[in-house]
């Protein structure tokens, strides 16, 4: 595949990025981390503060979180906790970013993640959005309407300013711009030879919130310009839909194994993936109603019943045309990994061939998974 340009511009950006936020703060700016989906980014740019995502995908924390949690919960928690109650002293170098939030906007999901946030609060402001798990009643809808009101009056209390229905309406235009560009971008995916691999589109997906929303823009429409220009070489090789849990900034494992064995990856259904811009925020509705709708239909493994991420997963292979899903997932992730069941149903039943692999952070298993993913593209060639 073709060198990208715009790939290697978004992993030198950092730096850029760090210096912005800083700016930013001086002159009085909020910043606000987020861990999840269901937090709305349109809420927090329209009351004038600036965001970035604070999910941890790196082993090196891991360990100073466990002075704090049990060993046998998520690495991604882990990690998450690790970098930023991470003071130094354990020789650990944490990303700048995770020490410069004013506030942590945290959302009720999975057990771990909830009772996670209750230490978290002692060492950096955090508030919480409670998320209603049954997502398909009038009931739910409502509930998290509420939520989402009460965000907005703790967005104001922080920056001091008013959050209107225009400034709300303009942040939906923008995000849902933002949105037609990634699916721009995955329509040319769909072609075979692909046009790019997964693991440069991981690099894109993990940046889309740490970087500003208009230089993830920029970015996305120079990416689409290069992708468009491209003419990929050699023949068909095993098209692949990874599915599962989040692969964070610093967890790359699992697709560089996928791709080192003759795979490339096509599509992701995840949070790091299409969950993440999907479906767009309806513009001809009431704001604060029309970001409710669209956020708690995110087919996240919290929700039950969850036959909306089975029917995702369904469509997707089909659109992407994909010979192989790999259902990837996190250590004690048990949402996840319940349903991958499911899944493998669904898929066995469409005629898919699936590929489990549950792991953590660490390298100690990139050997066995090698192995297997290398069987797994035997046996799709």
């Amino acid at each position: 595949m073709d060198h990208l340009k715009s790939i290697e511009y978004l992993k030198s950006s950092y730096n850029k990025r760090i210096c912005q936020i800083a700016d930013e703060r001086k002159a009085g700016k909020k910043l606000v981390g987020t861990f999840c989906l269901f937090v709305p980014d349109e809420i927090i740019l329209a009351a004038g503060a600036d965001r970035t995502i604070l999910c941890g995908g790196r082993n090196d924390t891991v360990s100073i979180a466990e002075q704090y949690l049990p060993r046998n919960i998520c690495p991604l928690v882990k990690s998450s906790f690790g970098s930023i109650v991470n003071d130094g002293c354990s020789g650990v170098r944490s990303c700048s970013h995770f020490s410069m939030v004013d506030l942590i906007v945290a959302e009720n999901t999975c057990d771990s993640k909830k009772k996670m946030y209750e230490i978290l609060a002692s060492h950096v402001p955090t508030y919480i959005i409670d998320l209603p798990q049954r997502p398909d009643s009038p009931e739910a809808l409502q509930y998290f309407l509420q939520e989402l009101e009460k965000f907005k009056s703790r967005m104001e209390q922080l920056t001091g300013n008013r959050i209107t229905a225009e400034q709300l309406k303009k942040e939906i235009r923008s995000s849902n711009e933002t949105r037609k560009l990634f699916h721009k971008l995955y329509a040319l995916r769909k072609k075979d030879p692909a046009p790019i691999s997964g693991v440069d589109m991981l690099t894109i997906l993990q940046k889309q919130y740490f970087l500003s929303p208009e230089e993830l823009k920029k970015s996305l429409k120079l990416l689409v310009d290069e992708v468009e220009n491209v003419r990929p070489e050699g023949t068909h090789r095993p098209r692949i839909m990874i599915s599962g849990c989040p692969m964070s900034a610093g967890n790359t494992k699992v697709p560089e194994i996928i791709e080192s064995k003759g795979g490339v990856i096509v599509v992701e259904e995840s949070c790091t993936g299409t969950r993440s811009f999907w479906d767009p925020v309806d513009e001809s509705k009431d704001p604060m109603l029309a970001l409710a709708e669209r956020y708690i239909r995110i087919p996240c493994s919290c929700m039950s019943p969850n036959e909306r991420r089975i029917e995702n997963i369904l469509e997707l292979s089909r659109d992407f045309k994909v010979d192989g899903v790999i259902y990837y997932t996190l250590q004690f992730c048990h949402g996840y990994n319940i349903e991958k069941y499911k899944v493998q149903q669904a898929l066995k039943k469409a005629g898919i061939p699936m590929l489990f692999v549950e792991t953590d952070y660490s390298n100690s298993d990139v050997e066995q998974i090698g192995l297997r993913v290398d069987a797994f593209m035997e046996m799709l060639s």
